[in-house]
Order: structure tokens, then C-alpha cells, then sequence
């Protein structure tokens, strides 16, 4: 007989898969183990459909899971489409891992260690646990025996390659990994996609260390602060297309302050994405008032220089007038007096911000929509009446709870980012003119 075995590996441990495949078949004796992984597919093949009939016609379906921030997608994607009968689903996982990925917990595990990896040869070879209890070579489970010692040397070697993918990896960031499911009609399923991370990343958001969750627990969790999880959801088309994807809202964090989630990369098959790496970048004002206080070269066209000092503005009304008074509503429940407060200093910022613009930037109502393109400026205008309502709304309310101050003062948050965002489009336009 002849036991098909699919090996599941991420590319950066295609060694580690070689080594493994070598390894067994050093075991093989009359019967044999037909072994399949990436490495094996020729130039010019169509490789979905190569990991399709490979993948389907395997007898067991073996995971290689050398270090808990391995990129899983393809491994997924790869179980995925394994999973229409019962054959054995194994992962052999580094001594250091608490538990297989979530995708592969219900199935039978094993450490990388050198007794856990000898119970693995016995069991595949001598007992024939993965092959309906017909051995694959009886003599791998006999002491005294030639295959028997070469068993304990291939378990000793394997063992110490998986030792050296133990070596810490450094991130500097804080970084969650998601890893996208769909249901049949092909709509994002939020209660079966995952969200993993390193610790920085998971401990932003709550989360333990060991902490692997779903797409919808996650967003229960952040609650109010989980806007940038429903732009992420809303880029995926655009993720989808090689695109870049948009700005996220910002994260706040009663704890770390505010920080900016980025899309660092996606990875897709078959016009869906498959996984998305997110990091958060402090957004402390500390850091950010060095690019705020940008100054221009002579001779700079004057719309390009209007605009960029209404960008600075912008940047300003959200990191020194908005930000400050909404984390102090939103997480430190002022009293109706101190609410009161906070609206009127809000609002008598941006009146000094108007003057400013006024003094400094010879700006008037005509002069700011005449700096947009026309066709931005329903836009704009949009932009407007939802600023002048909400200001309205802050303006009028006397007797604001904390919770309401809150909810005000993020939907002026919302707004800045919109003209941030029109700015930006305005900013692209003019830069394409430059010759």
C-alpha cells in the first residue's frame, strides 16, 4: 500500500517541510508514504488546481506549525479543502505553542519534542493509526531493530529543526492577523473568521496573550471603539482589487491612548481576500506636532500652500481641540458641569481656529470653496451642514451628559476626518497639474 500524506508548511519554513519529508521517507520499507507539498508542483501548472487534486486525493492532511506567528491563510485555505470526509487532520506544533491554530484545535496534535515526535513515527509507521491499522513498517516500533534506532534519530533531528524556528521574532508593532472566512453565498462571515496577533497587538485590544478570537466577538468587544473594524470590513472589495487600502478610523484605548490601524498586507485567492495584517502606530500628539508645524518653500503655487495650511488646521482641530475633550468625556465620565465646560472651550477654539485662518491665511468663505474642484464640491457642501448641525447641536445643548458630549464630540471627530479626506482628494488633484 501507499498512504498519501498532504504537508501543509508556510513558505518560510520550506526547509523544515523538506526535512520532514526526507525524514519519513528514510522510514519507508516495503510500503511507502507518497508525500506532497508545494515544492513538488512544475513550472506552468495552475496551482489552485494543483492544491485542489493534491489536497482532495490525500489520505492525511499533516500541518507544520513551527511558531504561533506563522501566516496561516494558505494553510487554511488548504484545510478548507480537506474537509469533506473524516481522514486524519494532524499538526505537529513547536514545544513552545500552547495549542494549534484555531482552525486545527479539534484535530490530533503532537509536540515537536523528541518523545512526542517518536510517538508520531510509532504510531504512523508501526501501529498504522493513519492507515486503517495496516503499518507502513512494522519494524520503526521494534527495539533492536535497524528502523528502530533510525526512528529515534529521525525524532531527535526533527525535534532540533523545530528547535530552531523557536527563535523569537521581534515585531515592533502591534499587530493582529486576520484570517477571513465566507459563507456559500460569499459574504464575509464575521463568526468564523479569526483575529490573531503578537501580544503588543492583542493586549491593545484586550485581549490575553494566548487569546485567539472571531471577527464578530471582537467588534462586541471594542464596542463604540470598533469604527475602524467596520472600514475595514466596507475596504475588503476594495482589498480585493490590489488597491490600496483607505484610512481607518483610530482606535482609542482608555489605557495606550490613540492609535492608528494600517493595513500592512492582504493575501487573496480567488478575488476574495484571504488575510489581512493590521498594525496599530501611536497617533500621541507629542509625535505628531513635528509634522504640524510644517513650514513652505518660496515660490510654492498659492492654492497647493492654502490647502496643505488647511490640512495642518485640520490635524490641529482633531489632535488639540477634538481628541483631548472627547478621550476626557468618553472615559473619564465628567459631571454636567465640567461637560458644559468642555463644549464651550470646543467651541471657542474653533472660533480662535476661523481667526486664525482669517489673519494668517487671507481665507473667507469664498476663497475655501473656490479651493476645491467642482466636482468636490457637493461634497464639501455636504460637509458643511453636517459640521454646522453638529456644532449646532453642541452650541444649543446646556445640559450635556457625559455620554451625549461623547457622542457629539465624535461626530465631529467623523467630520474632520471627512474633510481630511476632501483635502486630500483636493491636494491630488493639484498635484497632477504640476508640470
Amino acid at each position: 500500500m501507499s498512504l498519501k500524506i498532504f504537508l501543509s508548511h508556510s513558505s518560510k519554513y520550506r526547509d523544515l517541510a523538506i526535512k520532514v519529508k526526507l525524514s519519513l521517507q528514510a522510514l519507508e520499507a516495503e510500503e511507502t508514504l507518497d508525500i506532497r507539498f508545494s515544492d513538488d508542483m512544475v513550472g506552468a501548472i495552475d496551482w489552485r488546481q494543483w492544491i485542489e487534486d493534491n489536497v482532495r486525493s490525500s489520505d492525511v492532511f499533516l500541518l507544520l506549525y513551527p511558531s504561533a506567528s506563522m501566516e496561516m491563510g494558505w494553510c487554511n485555505y488548504e484545510l478548507g479543502r480537506f474537509y469533506d470526509s473524516k481522514r486524519p487532520i494532524i499538526c505537529i506544533k513547536n514545544t513552545d505553542i500552547a495549542s494549534p491554530p484555531p482552525a486545527f484545535q479539534p484535530y490530533q496534535s503532537y509536540d515537536a519534542s523528541p518523545a512526542k515526535l517518536g510517538k508520531f513515527l510509532r504510531e504512523l509507521f508501526h501501529e498504522g493509526v493513519f492507515s486503517d491499522k495496516q503499518p507502513i513498517n512494522a519494524d520503526v516500533g521494534n527495539p533492536g531493530t535497524e528502523f528502530y534506532a533510525r526512528g529515534q534519530e529521525v525524532a531527535n533531528v526533527l525535534a532540533g529543526q523545530f528547535a530552531e524556528a523557536r527563535v523569537k521574532e521581534h515585531f515592533y508593532e502591534r499587530r493582529l492577523v486576520f484570517s477571513l472566512r465566507y459563507s456559500g453565498a460569499g459574504a464575509l462571515d464575521l463568526d468564523k473568521s479569526t483575529v490573531e496577533g503578537n501580544t503588543e497587538g492583542l493586549h491593545l485590544l484586550g485581549l490575553s496573550e494566548s487569546s485567539s478570537t472571531t471577527w464578530s466577538s471582537l467588534k462586541r468587544a471594542v464596542g463604540d471603539d470598533g469604527g475602524w473594524l467596520t472600514d475595514l470590513e466596507s475596504a475588503l472589495p476594495q482589498v480585493a482589487t490590489g488597491a490600496l487600502p483607505p484610512a481607518l478610523s483610530p482606535y482609542r484605548s482608555a489605557t495606550a491612548g490613540i492609535h492608528l490601524p494600517i493595513v500592512v498586507k492582504a493575501e487573496t485567492a480567488d478575488g476574495r481576500p484571504r488575510q489581512l495584517v493590521v498594525i496599530f502606530v501611536s497617533a500621541g500628539i507629542d509625535r505628531l506636532l513635528p509634522l504640524l508645524g510644517w513650514t513652505f518653500p518660496r515660490g510654492m503655487p498659492d492654492d497647493l500652500k492654502y490647502l496643505m495650511q488647511l490640512t495642518r488646521l485640520l490635524f490641529r482641530a482633531r489632535w488639540e481641540i477634538l481628541e483631548p475633550r472627547f478621550q476626557e468625556a468618553q472615559f473619564h465620565s465628567p459631571d454636567a458641569e465640567r461637560c458644559a465646560a468642555l463644549a464651550r472651550d470646543v467651541m471657542s477654539d474653533y472660533a480662535a481656529m476661523e481667526r486664525e485662518m482669517e489673519q494668517e491665511m487671507s481665507s473667507s468663505l469664498g476663497k475655501f470653496f473656490g479651493a476645491f474642484d467642482k466636482d468636490l464640491r457637493p461634497e464639501v457642501s455636504a460637509c458643511t451642514a453636517e459640521y454646522m448641525e453638529v456644532a449646532k447641536r453642541l452650541r444649543d445643548d446646556t445640559a450635556l451628559s457625559a455620554e451625549a458630549l461623547a457622542g457629539t464630540l465624535e461626530a465631529l471627530l467623523r467630520n474632520n476626518l471627512r474633510w481630511l479626506e476632501l483635502t486630500t482628494k483636493q491636494l491630488e488633484l493639484g498635484i497632477a497639474d504640476i508640470h
